[in-house]
Order: C-alpha cells, then sequence, then structure tokens
C-alpha cells in the first residue's frame, strides 16, 4: 500500500518512519527523504562508520544532511542493533528482551518521541528489509507502546508495520490460536511468535556483533 505524504514536516500523524541505506547512494536517499518530508534523520547504526558503505560514515554523511535542511543525529550508542555489551548475549545470540529494558534504551524512545513533537523523523540503519532489522525486531514494538506506528521507506514504497508484520508471519509460519485455550486469545499471538522466530533467525550473535579490542 502506497502512501500520499504531505512534505510538510508537521503532522498529526504519530508515525516515525524507516530507511535501509542498502542500494542507495547520498544522492538517492537525500532524494528519498525530501521526498516523503523528513525533516530529521535518526542513525541508529551502532557504528558510526561503514567499511562497505563509505558514503554514510557519520563524520561526512551528517555534515551532508545539514547541508540540505535535514537535521541529523547519531543514536547507534544507545538504540544500535549489535550492542557491545557481552551480557546482552546470554545464549550467545542478541536478547532483544534485554535490550529494551535498559535505561540508554528508553532513553532513545523518549528522544524519539520527543522529537516527533518538532520533525518528520526517519530512523536509519544499514538493512534495505526491515524484516532483517531491529528497527522492525526491537524499536517498533517500544514505539508501538508509546503511540507510534513505524512505516518504512522500502521498495519504492511505504509499508506499514501492519504490513511489515503480515510478511514476517508469512514468512515464520504463525500458527492459529488454541480454540480450547482457557484464557481468552491473544490477539497479538501469531505476530508475537512470527517475532520470535525471526528474532532467532536473523539477531546478531556475539562472535559476529562484538568488536574485539
Amino acid at each position: 500500500m502506497t502512501r500520499s505524504i504531505s512534505p510538510s514536516p508537521a503532522s498529526s500523524e504519530r508515525i516515525i518512519y524507516t530507511v535501509g541505506y542498502a542500494g542507495h547512494d547520498r544522492h538517492s536517499l537525500l532524494n528519498l527523504f525530501k521526498e516523503h518530508g523528513i525533516t530529521a534523520v535518526a542513525d541508529i547504526r551502532t557504528f558510526k562508520r561503514s567499511s562497505y558503505w563509505t558514503a554514510f560514515d557519520s563524520e561526512s554523511f551528517g555534515p551532508y544532511l545539514r547541508e540540505n535542511g535535514i537535521a541529523y543525529v547519531f543514536l547507534g550508542d544507545v538504540m544500535g542493533g549489535k550492542p557491545q555489551i557481552p551480557d546482552l548475549y546470554p545464549d550467545g545470540q542478541l536478547d532483544y528482551g534485554l535490550m529494551a529494558e535498559r535505561d540508554d534504551f528508553k532513553s532513545g524512545i523518549e528522544r524519539l518521541v520527543s522529537g516527533a513533537e518538532k520533525y518528520r523523523i526517519c530512523l536509519m540503519c544499514a538493512e534495505k528489509d526491515p524484516l532483517d532489522c531491529h528497527r522492525t525486531l526491537l524499536i517498533a514494538p517500544a514505539l508501538k507502546e508509546a503511540g507510534f506506528d513505524l512505516c518504512h521507506l522500502f521498495d519504492g514504497r511505504v509499508e506499514c508495520q501492519s504490513e511489515t508484520d503480515a510478511r514476517m508471519i508469512a514468512i515464520n509460519g504463525g500458527d492459529a490460536p488454541d480454540l480450547f485455550a482457557a484464557a481468552a486469545p491473544d490477539p497479538d499471538a501469531e505476530c508475537k511468535l512470527a517475532m520470535a522466530r525471526q528474532i532467532k533467525r536473523v539477531a546478531p550473535r556475539a562472535e559476529d556483533a562484538i568488536k574485539r579490542r
């Protein structure tokens, strides 16, 4: 579903956008931001530099955006998808639940919620597909709890989080609710199960995520 989006940054919608820069160059990504009225970019990569996508290194890409009228902030230190904290990998794989409970992560969510009052924000990471990224598997649930929806600039269209969730369920084969369960069925049970399976598939492992000093 493609949305028609006003170019004005002011909006009554409680929406935060996301994008993965894989497949873009600076100019195409800037044009995408302008096309959708983005006025601020929150960089949620763990590391400010990329060994492959060097055009998006924080030290140069941030000033480039500002020169073109878009605010930029790096939040990877509190919201990055490969945290450098061994305790967050209790079984060798990142536990998003543990990360979501950290005060620094919660402070990042609070900064986004506050910033959304002034800016039309887009979260930026590397992965093209939001299903492969912590912006869906970690940040989307936290923003949903805060009353926001995520909309992903993906494959030439705007994909709402509900559509992303539907793809996730289709990929991960969510189970039907138990009709004989004693308690009322959880309407989100299928999505939660699909997300747990997706996290198991794509969440980073400690040996790949944590940089060795």
